[in-house]
């Protein structure tokens, strides 16, 4: 698969996702496509929309019920930073090296955020999770929330990113332009050695 760089506010990712082709996002699946689709399980339409809400409903909005692309772009980038100064705090009031690198990866069956077993305090690491799940959770939705910024990345033009939508067609614009499973399957960042939490990120993991 081939890698698409994004840098945004001194964030590198790197997704592992190939960008799909402009017909495919404007137009119908074809005969083959759609019952591959459905013969394969996936989570129920309601549950997806009602998962894209609740991402979106706390992102600012423009003149009413309006918000833009780039908006939701700007909200990801506020829930990485204040995430990361509460971690990197309590992680190194807890003794943990942060001057080396290591991977947080969510599992979206227990929930559960774990560190890559190469840090010698993977140990603590787990423990703090454990025992904050709140944080677990905002891990989940900054990995949701970029899942969003990826799909409109990939798609979209700069123009487009600007343009503002109703805050109800946004969440179908989504649910029309992405991989339902996405929002329901885990991540993994790299994460530490420096003020910047967010070094790179592959969502399929």
């Amino acid at each position: 698969m081939s890698t698409q760089p994004i840098e945004h506010k001194g964030y590198g990712y790197s997704f592992k996702q190939t960008r799909r082709p402009q017909e495919d996002v404007d137009f119908p699946l074809g005969p083959e496509t759609s019952k591959k689709q459905q013969a394969e399980p996936a989570e129920p339409k309601a549950t997806v929309r009602d998962r894209i809400r609740a991402l979106l409903a706390d992102v600012p909005k423009e003149g009413g019920n309006r918000l833009s692309f780039k908006a939701i772009v700007d909200y990801r980038d506020v829930l990485v930073k204040d995430w990361d100064a509460v971690v990197s705090g309590d992680l190194k009031g807890m003794g943990v090296d942060m001057s080396q690198t290591f991977r947080l990866t969510h599992d979206p069956v227990t929930g559960q955020v774990t560190a890559g077993a190469d840090h010698p305090d993977k140990a603590k690491i787990d423990q703090y999770f454990l025992l904050t799940p709140d944080m677990a959770d905002d891990f989940k939705n900054v990995l949701q929330v970029d899942k969003l910024v990826d799909v409109a990345e990939r798609k979209l033009t700069p123009d487009e990113m600007n343009q503002t939508l109703d805050s109800e067609a946004m969440g179908w614009w989504y649910q029309s332009n992405m991989d339902a499973s996405a929002l329901f399957t885990g991540g993994g960042v790299v994460f530490g050695a420096g003020s910047f939490a967010y070094k790179g990120l592959d969502i399929r993991v």
